[in-house]
């Protein structure tokens, strides 16, 4: 992985990242005229991995801005699930820090994100989601593999990099999303459980 920004401390990225969120024309837009288009997005593509998330009960998004992929997981009917950002968007996204969760071990059997490119340290950020995932419990990590935006903070040069780095969790599946919009930059998908 090939990181893109140095930063003098943690206070400077995290000041950094949070100007994307507290952008008040994309908070319009996200909460506006791509609010139900990304639910319904979101929704297809967790649909297509129904009988991994079935029957999970409580669930976390990581990066979940104003919380669209939580909606969609209460759609499909895991209730419990809630997400964090560096920015509060409730009632779907708390006010939380991906590279130290405020969560118990073991606390959920489902966890999402495809905010993985935002993190400044992703093996403390894999460490995190394997801690507070369940024995049983499945993460789903949606990933770009081209460049991303000014706000990337770690590009991926070679895929396999993320099955080593979320070990202990066991790969389950891995394919690439389709296309369906310019709104969803990520086009692979990884499936991983926790044994």
């Amino acid at each position: 992985m090939k990181k893109t920004h140095e930063y003098k401390n943690y206070e400077e990225y995290v000041n950094y990242q949070l100007e994307k969120t507290n952008d008040k024309v994309r908070q319009k837009k996200w909460l506006g005229p791509e609010w139900q288009l990304k639910i319904d997005i979101f929704t297809d593509l967790f649909k297509s991995n129904i009988e991994l998330i079935n029957d999970k009960k409580s669930g976390l998004c990581l990066g979940s801005r104003t919380g669209q992929e939580v909606v969609a997981f209460q759609n499909l009917g895991v209730k419990e699930v809630i997400g964090i950002d560096l920015h509060e968007f409730k009632p779907y996204t708390i006010k939380g820090d991906i590279h130290n969760l405020d969560f118990e071990n073991e606390t959920f059997d489902l966890e999402f994100t495809n905010i993985f490119d935002h993190s400044l340290y992703p093996e403390k950020f894999s460490s995190e989601i394997c801690r507070t995932l369940k024995k049983g419990g499945i993460f789903i990590l949606h990933v770009q593999t081209r460049k991303g935006d000014k706000y990337t903070e770690v590009e991926i040069e070679d895929l396999q990099e993320i099955e080593k780095l979320f070990k202990p969790l066991k790969l389950i599946k891995q394919n690439n999303i389709s296309k369906k919009t310019k709104l969803i930059a990520m086009d692979v998908e990884f499936i991983f459980i926790k044994e």
